[in-house]
């Protein structure tokens, strides 16, 4: 570096001859004669040339008797020659010209002492003080600072500048030569800690000296904060905060510095303290419109609404915006309002907007604007309460800065108006709402315009990297390409490890995030990218060893996670740890699924009956893939309680006449006898697999029925046809069902088989943790098939008075065959409520149910020895086809445990009840009345 001592020194500090304030008097700066004899006088005196410096100083002082420095240079180049008293005289007349320095009052009271004319004991006896010898000494290496300031010995320019005004500390002029001299070095904490001490030891030019302070704070942020962009890019986010905030630190009054802390701090999901940020933005600058706007943003994402509202509302009142500014203001406070399902307000602050006609604009503009307008009219509709908000789906505003004069400045706008970069603003914004092929006909544009731009390159990829399977194909040649030739790049890796995750290529996207981590340059977050990536590529294990990384890492502060990305990290732990589970449920009426159905019951059936499952199932590991989830099971079913059919005929129908009778039976036997077979005698025992087709919500199954209870395998028979019944009749001559009953028994081993085909759908049904209060709508449907076809022993036997079997009419080997054709199927539509202080376990579930099934049975004896009726198979009388369809409101209750630091709730216990009114069907009495089920899942 090399500059000359008028444009270096004299105009910036060359006042180690004089103070700050005698600086301050100065109106104009050096330039022409002045300047140039001035320079001679400083340089004869450098030299030890007093008679030149003493000429020159003084025609300097006669052609700018304002600068205090010329007039000591004149004075101490006269005491150099032994005028003293012409020294003092000089010092007066300065003073009483108006000059002001500290060194001139001493100069002007200094004793008479002659002149070196008078002789040279006379001169000899003129000796300068001690206070003078040590100023003399000290300007002297102020002298031989600023001379080698102007040669560009920076380093020797800061030493002796250093120890003159350390010897004479209220010379201001050679402290800012101190630090001008380090800061021309770019030494400049050295040169922010010099200033720092030159105010601490006295420096009479303490406002120069904090000016330069700030100074130096914004030069020094420039490197952290040039650092800080480039990490923003990189998309590690967490070095951009680090380095944001150092550029905070050193020039907290630059308003882009603190808008790249928020920046960073939003992306990288710390939110609180972003917030902060924009507080202390604020503080400094209260009229700031970017930190006002986007401490609103940061507000609503946290779901502050109140506190977001009142930001926007307040932004809207700023009368120094302009038209535009006002819109984009406006058109943000709409998008929170959106964000925040708040349709009223939203609708309100879009109506001066809709009625507006633009006339400021020119026609690009107007159509971005009355676009704009008119997407936010129709997400309208979908705005919905209490949903949580990412950067996804609710994007931040678009920062827009530009330098000038005065500064970098910014404004803040939605994405989707037109502006510098429209096209790409255009396609984030599309991106954003996910539509896709918007954003990528909008990025191809962008590159169109500037295809040099790297980021717009990328842009193009990452929309691509959404389209069909041909735009993922291009936005895959794209990566590869790129990554051909900058393999260790962090930010390419990930995003085509995001792009072989989306088109089911877990395994690459595997190794594309293990060769990302491997950079050291990949976020914090590629911890949780493998651990999904491992789930999906059936390394169960493998991912929840990762994801409990993960929650370590968020522990020693590593990794940011907020409440409820750890609660989702640890339900993923419960779910992919899962490899067995047990499920008990007992149902009132109709809570059996089809799978339990005993020898062909309804699945709904009438009566106060309670019926019980108790299953145990497990999942292979090995076998469990992003495809789907095997899980073998073993079951068990029976009738708890059975208090008897409420609908029982009990009128007997003579098959031969057709005359109904009463039913001789009293109704206490009848009751009997249906409770003697609930518990155990009910018991069916289930052995099955079942196959859950990856996250479609459809699965499959076939499970091998056994008969266990004796209730299972013994009942009654009843021939569907009246020709049947009355020859059975004749025969036995006596009345069928009243005084006769006909009875199958199966072999101890029978037993049957059932496959069905289920598809589900559950929302909301989990609990969540971010809000008290959401919205839950599930259901299925369920349809198949269950057969059996057993060896069976047939009797037929006479009752007595009391009912009791008295003589053996007919016995007979055979077969009985059924087969039932099912389908069920249920709707569920209400609200869930979290309840209890810091409880997140206890859900109550209000709802409306509709539920429909429907059943097509067929039962068959076959190979019965009965020659006198003439028919050895024959169709049983529960031979039949029947629907129903019900609806009415239902409660729910359900209590998540077994949860643990790494674990979300494991288990649950849930009891619900519903009242259902037929509303259809042909068998109006099972779709209606009270339903209940309890169930507890481990």
């Amino acid at each position: 570096m090399r500059t000359t001592l008028l444009s270096s020194v004299i105009a910036l500090s060359l006042i180690g001859l004089g103070s700050a304030c005698a600086h301050a008097q100065e109106s104009l700066p050096l330039s022409g004669n002045a300047y140039r004899i001035a320079e001679q006088a400083f340089g004869a005196y450098e030299r030890g040339d007093f008679p030149q410096a003493y000429r020159s100083a003084s025609e300097a002082v006669r052609l700018r008797p304002d600068v205090a420095r010329l007039r000591l240079l004149q004075i101490y180049a006269a005491q150099k020659l032994g005028r003293n008293d012409e020294a003092r005289a000089l010092a007066q007349r300065a003073i009483a010209a108006g000059i002001t320095d500290p060194a001139l009052p001493a100069l002007a009271a200094a004793p008479a002492r002659g002149n070196a004319a008078a002789g040279p004991r006379a001169a000899a006896a003129a000796k300068p003080t001690v206070a003078e010898l040590a100023y003399q000494r000290a300007f002297a290496l102020a002298t031989q600072a600023y001379e080698a300031y102007n040669n560009d010995r920076m380093a020797e320019a800061a030493s002796k500048a250093e120890q003159a005004f350390r010897q004479q500390p209220q010379q201001g002029a050679w402290a800012t030569l101190w630090v001008a001299s380090l800061e021309a070095q770019q030494q400049l904490e050295q040169a922010d800690a010099a200033a720092a001490t030159a105010i601490q030891l006295g420096a009479p030019n303490v406002g120069d000296l904090q000016a330069k302070r700030v100074a130096l704070g914004r030069q020094r942020a420039v490197k952290p904060a040039q650092e800080g962009y480039q990490a923003l890019i990189a998309q590690d986010f967490g070095a951009a905060t680090r380095s944001a905030q150092q550029a905070v630190e050193h020039a907290p009054d630059v308003a882009s510095h603190r808008l790249l802390l928020m920046t960073a701090q939003m992306l990288d999901e710390q939110l609180p303290a972003a917030e902060t940020t924009a507080d202390q933005a604020l503080a400094n600058d209260s009229d700031d419109t970017v930190a006002l706007v986007m401490r609103a943003y940061l507000r609503q994402r946290q779901m502050k609404t109140a506190q977001a509202n009142a930001d926007f509302d307040a932004a809207l009142k700023q009368d120094w915006l302009d038209g535009q500014q006002l819109r984009n203001v406006r058109l943000l406070a709409t998008d929170a309002a959106i964000a925040a399902g708040d349709r009223a307000r939203a609708a309100q602050l879009l109506q001066p907007l809709q009625q507006e006609t633009y006339a400021d604009l020119d026609a690009d503009a107007r159509k971005a604007v009355q676009d704009a307008v008119a997407e936010r009219s129709k997400a309208l509709a979908r705005a919905r309460p209490g949903q949580a908000l990412t950067l996804a789906d609710y994007p931040a505003p678009f920062q827009q800065c530009r330098d000038t004069p005065y500064g970098t400045q910014c404004e803040v706008m939605p994405a989707d108006l037109q502006g510098e970069g429209g096209a790409s603003q255009r396609a984030y914004a599309a991106f954003g709402r996910q539509d896709y092929q918007e954003a990528i006909r909008q990025a191809q544009q962008a590159v169109s315009d500037d295809p040099d731009n790297r980021t717009l390159q990328a842009l193009l990829t990452t929309t691509l990297s959404a389209g069909d399977r041909a735009q993922a194909a291009q936005a895959r040649q794209r990566l590869d390409t790129a990554l051909a030739a900058t393999p260790d790049d962090a930010a390419l890796l990930m995003q085509r490890g995001y792009l072989h995750q989306r088109v089911g290529e877990p395994e690459q996207a595997l190794a594309d995030f293990r060769a990302a981590q491997a950079t050291g340059k990949a976020p914090p977050t590629v911890i949780l990218d493998q651990a999904y990536a491992s789930a999906a590529s059936g390394a169960n294990r493998d991912a929840v060893t990762l994801l409990r990384g993960a929650i370590d890492s968020a522990d020693a502060g590593t990794l940011k996670l907020d409440t409820a990305q750890r609660y989702n990290t640890r339900s993923s732990i419960a779910n992919l740890s899962r490899e067995w589970g047990v499920i008990a449920s007992a149902g009132y009426r109709g809570a059996r699924q089809a799978a339990t159905n005993l020898g062909g019951a309804a699945i709904s059936t009438p009566g106060d009956s309670v019926f019980g499952t108790l299953e145990a199932f497990w999942r292979p590991p090995a076998l469990n893939t992003r495809h789907g989830t095997l899980e073998a099971y073993a079951r068990i079913a029976n009738t708890l309680y059975d208090e008897g059919g409420t609908f029982e005929s009990i009128l007997a129908v003579d098959p031969c006449t057709g005359e109904a009778t009463e039913d001789a039976r009293a109704r206490a036997e009848r009751l009997s006898r249906s409770r003697s077979i609930a518990g155990w005698p009910s018991t069916i025992a289930s052995f099955g697999v079942r196959y859950a087709f990856g996250q479609t919500g459809l699965s499959a199954g076939i499970e091998r029925r056994q008969f266990a209870g004796t209730a299972t395998r013994n009942g009654g028979i009843y021939p569907d046809s009246t020709a049947i019944q009355c020859r059975i009749q004749l025969d036995s001559n006596r009345p069928l069902q009243i005084n006769t009953l006909a009875r199958y028994r199966l072999d101890s081993n029978a037993g049957g088989w059932m496959s069905y085909l289920t598809y589900g759908f559950y929302k909301g049904t989990g609990v969540r943790t971010d809000v008290n209060q959401w919205w839950t709508l599930s259901g299925y449907a369920q349809a198949g098939l269950s057969w059996d076809d057993n060896r069976a022993h047939f009797t037929i036997d006479a009752l007595d008075a009391n009912g009791d079997p008295s003589q053996r009419i007919l016995q007979s080997d055979g077969r009985l065959r059924r087969q039932q054709w099912f389908g069920a199927a249920e709707v569920r539509a209400g609200r869930s409520y979290r309840f209890g202080a810091a409880q997140t376990r206890w859900v109550v579930n209000p709802y409306l149910v509709v539920g429909a099934d429907w059943i097509d049975q067929t039962s068959k004896v076959r190979g019965i020895e009965y020659p006198l009726i003439g028919a050895q198979s024959f169709t049983l009388s529960d031979t039949a086809s029947s629907w129903s369809l019900g609806a009415g409101p239902g409660v729910g209750v359900r209590y998540w445990f077994r949860e643990d630091h790494y674990n979300a709730a494991r288990s649950y216990l849930d009891v619900a009840v519903q009242y259902r009114f037929a509303i259809g069907g042909g068998d109006t009495q099972r779709a209606k009345g009270l339903f209940a089920t309890a169930t507890l899942y481990y």
